[in-house]
């Protein structure tokens, strides 16, 4: 047999031997423990229930008020539980309410234009309140980087958010067969869960206000939570989205 041939021969003897072991992967089944050692560690760093208020302060204006947005049905009752402040400001009108940051000396007064009267409103601003976090709500600003995913599916990192608690697991019900996904094998993972939420989410207003995350207090224990994890070196981790 001459060297080129035995290379060849091995080659073809390898990859035998990868489609085997892929195969073999692929119809073994995680254990009940492999699968809760990864909801566990999952649940560990990213087990936090957040409302996806990143920045602050966050101003809500007439316009806001009128078209009923998350932060103005949302702010007034956190102000209402000392988590939030408010104060009167003039907001371009343009502004994107979670974006625009009103400046250090602005005491709430409408711009005037060059050459009106002092006091005199314009068409380029409007009146709004801006909301800023007390130190109660700092408590629960949570100073951690996340990547969430938004809407098309596109991840998007963020430095901090307002979280109203955190899930533990409270057991492992049942997982996907495992399936290749480039080049690993994937399975999903169904669970149940325990919450320590906030004592201020019992407000009966601040649950109206915030319905997901009564969903989920409500539905402790029996609700299934999902997260995909994945075998690498040997270990099911969890997939985490990245950017």
């Amino acid at each position: 047999m001459t060297f080129k041939t035995a290379a060849i021969a091995a080659g073809v003897a390898v990859g035998f031997m990868s489609v085997a072991c892929l195969s073999q992967a692929g119809t073994a089944q995680p254990s009940q423990h492999e699968m809760t050692t990864a909801v566990n560690q999952f649940l560990a760093d990213h087990g936090d229930l957040c409302v996806g208020k990143f920045t602050w302060p966050r101003v809500v204006t007439a316009q806001d008020r009128e078209a009923k947005t998350n932060d103005a049905v949302q702010l007034p009752v956190l102000e209402r539980l000392g988590l939030v402040v408010a104060r009167e400001v003039s907001a371009p009108a343009s502004a994107k309410p979670a974006s625009w940051t009103p400046a250090a000396g602005d005491t709430g007064a409408s711009a005037a234009a060059p050459g009106s009267e002092p006091g005199t409103a314009t068409a380029t601003a409007e009146s709004g309140k801006s909301y800023s976090l007390t130190e109660k709500g700092r408590k629960y600003y949570l100073q951690k980087r996340r990547i969430t995913v938004g809407a098309h599916d596109r991840p998007t990192a963020h430095d901090a958010d307002l979280c109203v608690g955190h899930l533990s697991l409270d057991k492992v019900v049942k997982w996907s067969n495992p399936e290749q996904v480039h080049g690993h094998l994937e399975t999903v993972v169904r669970y149940t869960y325990h919450i320590k939420a906030a004592d201020w989410m019992e407000d009966p207003q601040a649950r109206q206000v915030f319905p997901v995350i009564d969903r989920i207090i409500r539905h402790e224990d029996n609700m299934l939570m999902s997260v995909t994890v994945r075998l690498e070196d040997g270990k099911w981790r969890p997939v985490l989205p990245t950017l």
